[in-house]
């Protein structure tokens, strides 16, 4: 078996990379270790959150593309994701971060991201039980949320109905002869030739490329999620805050989810991870604090999954330096909402040559100082 193109991952990225590159008329290989979205990847463990606001700036453009695409998404991909455009909502809860919120809707405006300035009431008429100590926002009305594993596996399911091939519970290394990959090895000792590998295996990608002789600046770290029980509507938007390690919407099924850069335990074997208690509770908590109405509600689940994060926050996208295998690895806990756009732009960057919008996430760039040095600080309170 052969294909132009052999994409090794079937997260969100994965998936709409093959699905877009199958539209294209590519003969396309999706492979994923287990099925699609499945645990304990990033994908699995994703909040769904559609955020074009307060993005690094190179993915502006692809975030503010993105988030045109999700109006249409599910349509386009004939399947139900769950999609909720009740916007998003960034908020300060003093004087000293109100230049923060400034900042951001200033930098998004200029890039044509629809975004506005709300003051303390306006914020209460997007969310009525907002905390008292919320008191100016920054608020996208088109942003919101989509469940992350319907999307993949549409995305994955769509890619087969435009002609792609899958291969699913079967690990695949990537295989390198005469200096290139030329393919890859399934578990039954099967070897796939492709013309292309795409490696977008998340944290899984740390030790492939390792074997590969290929040290890129990349970790994995496991990041837990909560969900309440079912609540009444409270909540349309979801919400962020300056001051706060907190993501937190509600989903149509009236659950609340809370998220944020909340470290979990690692587990062997990695990546694996498993929620940390103290942790779980500092995670509600501020939770709470931004929407009291939840200090009543019950903590039904929590979980944890493994994110592939870059030393700059920036995903890797582009040749590995090793001919024959391309990455779209290490989007760093914010990947899902640009995943359309990603798919499109990596199949066109395969197909018609070096698209523009990638080249700030090229493998080989120059990290920035400055965020590899504030990533590297974060440590893992256990």
């Amino acid at each position: 078996m052969s294909a132009d193109v052999i994409v090794v991952g079937a997260g969100i990225i994965g998936s709409s990379i093959a699905y877009h590159l199958a539209r294209a008329g590519a003969s396309t290989l999706l492979v994923d270790r287990s099925a699609p979205a499945a645990a304990p990847g990033a994908t699995w463990a994703s909040a769904g959150g559609l955020r074009s606001q307060g993005r690094y700036g190179p993915e502006r453009p692809i975030s503010l593309a993105a988030s045109i695409r999700w109006q249409t998404l599910s349509q386009e991909l004939d399947a139900n994701l769950e999609v909720a455009l009740g916007g998003h909502l960034h908020v300060a809860e003093s004087e000293a971060e109100f230049p923060i919120i400034e900042e951001r809707v200033a930098a998004d405006r200029s890039a044509g991201i629809a975004i506005e300035s709300l003051k303390a009431d306006e914020l209460r008429k997007i969310v009525p039980g907002i905390a008292p100590s919320a008191l100016m926002g920054a608020y996208t009305p088109g942003d919101g949320q989509a469940h992350p594993g319907r999307t993949a596996r549409a995305f994955a399911a769509a890619a087969v109905r435009h002609g792609a091939r899958a291969i699913y519970d079967s690990h695949a290394l990537p295989l390198c002869e005469g200096g290139r990959v030329t393919g890859i090895l399934t578990a039954s000792g099967e070897k796939l030739s492709g013309g292309t590998v795409v490696l977008a295996t998340g944290a899984w990608s740390i030790a492939l490329l390792k074997d590969l002789g290929i040290d890129l600046p990349i970790r994995w770290r496991g990041l837990q999620m909560l969900l309440s029980e079912i609540a009444p509507a409270m909540l349309a938007p979801t919400v962020t805050a300056v001051g706060r390690n907190l993501s937190l919407k509600q989903s149509p099924s009236g659950q609340l989810m809370v998220g944020g850069r909340w470290f979990a335990r690692p587990q062997a074997p990695e990546p694996h991870a498993e929620p940390i208690d103290a942790h779980v509770a500092r995670q509600w908590s501020s939770a709470v604090g931004i929407l009291p109405a939840m200090a009543h509600l019950r903590l039904a689940q929590s979980w944890a999954g493994a994110e592939a994060q870059s030393l700059d926050g920036s995903p890797f996208i582009g040749p590995s330096g090793l001919p024959g295998l391309y990455l779209a690895t290490g989007f760093s806990n914010h990947g899902f909402q640009i995943s359309p756009e990603i798919g499109r732009l990596v199949a066109s960057d395969l197909l018609s040559g070096p698209e523009p919008l990638l080249k700030a996430f090229r493998p080989d760039r120059p990290l920035s100082a400055e965020r590899a040095a504030a990533f590297k600080a974060e440590t893992i309170l256990l």
